[in-house]
């Protein structure tokens, strides 16, 4: 058996390997970062902001990039959390607080549902309802 051989045979196992690697680091990087998920925050004295998002969601995107930009302006006064529709915590977040996806779900301090906004044209509209609804 020659080398030229030998690679032609491995060529599909080398594809496939590359493939998954391509995946992997396409999926990561997907991921919404900087955010938890942990929702047990709720209620423990500061306001929260639950994403109700779809990864695979131009809107969840496109409102999770709103919020990148306004979350430092609000760090000491609203927890920023994340519900992904992909796992079972965050679908049960949305069935029990009836959101859709690219919603936000805002909680006062004390855990009672302050209201649900979504679909904005900027940043600055959204600080605007965040402040309209939280008081600030």
């Amino acid at each position: 058996m020659n080398i030229t051989s030998s690679i032609k045979k491995r060529w599909p196992q080398w594809t496939s390997i590359l493939f998954i690697i391509i995946g992997i680091t396409v999926g990561v990087t997907l991921l919404p970062k900087g955010y938890s998920e942990d929702l047990s925050v709720i209620g423990s004295g500061k306001n929260v902001a639950v994403l109700v998002h779809n990864k695979e969601g131009v809107r969840s995107m496109n409102l999770m990039n709103q919020i990148d930009v306004i979350r430092d302006n609000y760090k000491d006064r609203i927890e920023f959390r994340i519900a992904e529709r992909g796992s079972q915590q965050g679908a049960e977040f949305a069935q029990r607080n009836m959101a859709g996806d690219a919603t936000l779900v805002l909680f006062k301090g004390d855990g009672t549902t302050a209201g649900k906004i979504g679909n904005f044209d900027n940043a600055e509209n959204l600080a605007k309802s965040l402040d309209q609804i939280f008081g600030y």
